[in-house]
């Protein structure tokens, strides 16, 4: 199970990931099939990124999520929309040719921020791309892989709609985003281990933020650190209490940001 982390601000938007890639053997225990690789993809012409949790190879099928995503991401549209979209669609049909076992092997969920032009300002948006039906990660969707925008409707709790693509609801996240302190933050994977971990850290980071007491606020390195911590956290924490043969977070750690003028920057070696 990777566990992934999405940090917007009015500054950049940053993905974080740790590149463990496990699997069960017929004892049930963890082997470590890949410590190093990356599990962020940029996405170029949307001055965007992905990266996933779940499903992340299937032997069988000469199957690996990184490189289906690197493959995709040159693919033109018109929109960061239509191309989350679009993912969507292929990935859903990708699966459909797969036979698993246990149906939840498939459930795979990706992260796709992008910048979105709204009027003057080159606006932040997260697309969530998954076919689990909800965050316990214990019944897949029925109607496959899906797509929502979260960004508005985690500022105001109100589901998922394709109605927040409109400007109004743009223009309120990107006032949100200006004022000082504010930022909007997304952790997935391992629902007990990693989410409690990674939602309290950011909460600390908000009010560290809020307060005025955040060291470079303007600077894209400190939301890289910000948003690669929980995953560390968490990996270093796996690391040092779980029996090897257990653990499922780990390995280098990764992080990519990209600026709303479409610069890259990573303290990991992730900015192509």
């Amino acid at each position: 199970m990777t566990v992934i982390t999405t940090l917007i601000s009015r500054h950049c938007t940053v993905h974080a990931t740790d590149s463990f890639i496990t699997r069960l053997n017929a004892e049930g225990h963890r082997e470590v099939l890949e410590p190093q690789q990356s599990k962020i993809v940029t996405i170029r012409q949307f001055r965007g990124m992905m990266s996933y949790w779940g499903l992340a190879t299937f032997e069988q099928y000469q199957w690996s999520t990184y490189e289906w995503l690197r493959r995709q991401a040159t693919h033109q549209c018109d929109s960061a929309e239509a191309f989350a979209h679009y993912i969507a669609v292929e990935l859903n049909s990708a699966l459909s040719r797969m036979v698993f076992q246990n149906p939840l092997e498939s459930g795979i969920g990706i992260h796709f921020s992008a910048y979105e032009r709204v009027g003057d300002y080159w606006i932040p948006e997260m697309f969530l791309i998954s076919n689990w039906q909800d965050t316990s990660y214990t019944l897949l969707r029925a109607s496959g892989v899906g797509c929502s925008r979260e960004t508005f409707h985690t500022l105001n709790n109100e589901p998922p709609s394709e109605d927040h693509r409109d400007r109004e609801f743009r223009m309120l996240v990107h006032n949100y985003l200006q004022e000082d302190g504010n930022f909007i933050g997304y952790n997935n994977g391992d629902p007990l281990i990693f989410k409690p971990a990674a939602d309290t850290i950011f909460e600390q980071f908000k009010t560290i933020a809020r307060r005025g007491h955040l060291k470079d606020p303007s600077s894209v390195h400190t939301y890289l650190n910000m948003a690669r911590r929980p995953v560390e956290i968490v990996s270093n924490t796996q690391r040092d209490f779980c029996e090897s043969r257990f653990r499922c977070v780990g390995g280098k750690p990764h992080d990519l940001a990209v600026t709303p003028a479409g610069t890259y920057e990573s303290t990991t070696g992730d900015a192509e």
